[in-house]
């Protein structure tokens, strides 16, 4: 179905977007170069860590990944602005089982849903190992640092989005981006909501859908990235 000049107006946007310059135009909203606060949350291998280390090389950057083979592998970048926590940001504190899929950036604190339809049958083939891994709370780990405002929000925690956004709750009125990847397909023990999460976000509005993964199978979609801007 085509309507109106959707494709047009789309193919223009692929010619004009750059990706240094949209990510700038979002995280400089409020700081300059030398006061940027950045939080990658759920930092896989550093993937993210090395983008914003190279586009905001005085950046305070702070990277979450609970497996801790994984954020060894960070470490080992030498990022000198990119500080590395072996820990899940959650909506408690304590310690929870985090499930390292065997391919690891499927890795969550939700299980595998093994009767899952959505996930072209590696559900009913993965492997995992259980570690027990340190949860704590966006702002509680906030407060210890002495950390009042974040530029950047980046969540890719595998359909843990909500719970995680939940314990950034105090501190959510002075955060200024929220990168969010919502899971909608039945891969994990439990789904995204937006509702919920837009439920969490009562003073930002939705800037953009800025990936979507569709599925070959359901002809649905499996998960998308939201991003959430506050409210001038």
């Amino acid at each position: 179905m085509k309507c109106g000049e959707f494709e047009k107006r789309n193919k223009e946007f692929l010619k004009s977007f750059d990706i240094d310059t949209y990510f700038k135009s979002l995280v400089l909203r409020r700081s300059s170069d030398n006061n940027i606060v950045i939080f990658d949350v759920g930092a896989h291998k550093g993937e993210s860590a090395i983008f914003f280390h190279n586009l905001f090389p005085n950046a305070k950057i702070f990277s979450f990944e609970p497996n801790t083979h994984a954020a060894k592998e960070i470490s080992s970048l030498n990022l000198n602005n990119v500080a590395v926590f072996d820990i899940a940001l959650s909506d408690s504190s304590g310690t929870k089982e985090f499930y390292v899929q065997d391919l690891s950036h499927l890795s969550s604190l939700n299980k595998v849903n093994s009767s899952s339809k959505a996930s072209l049958g590696y559900a009913k083939r993965e492997t995992h190992v259980v570690q027990l891994v340190t949860v704590k709370r966006g702002d509680e780990f906030c407060i210890e640092h002495d950390i009042n405002h974040i530029d950047l929000l980046k969540i890719d925690v595998q359909a843990n989005e909500v719970h995680t956004l939940a314990g950034f709750k105090s501190i959510i009125p002075n955060i200024e981006v929220i990168f969010v990847e919502a899971c909608f397909y039945d891969f994990y023990s439990t789904r995204s909501s937006i509702l919920k999460i837009e439920q969490l976000l009562p003073n930002f509005e939705l800037y953009d859908i800025y990936e979507i993964s569709k599925n070959p199978k359901t002809l649905g979609t499996d998960w998308a990235t939201l991003v959430y801007a506050r409210k001038r």
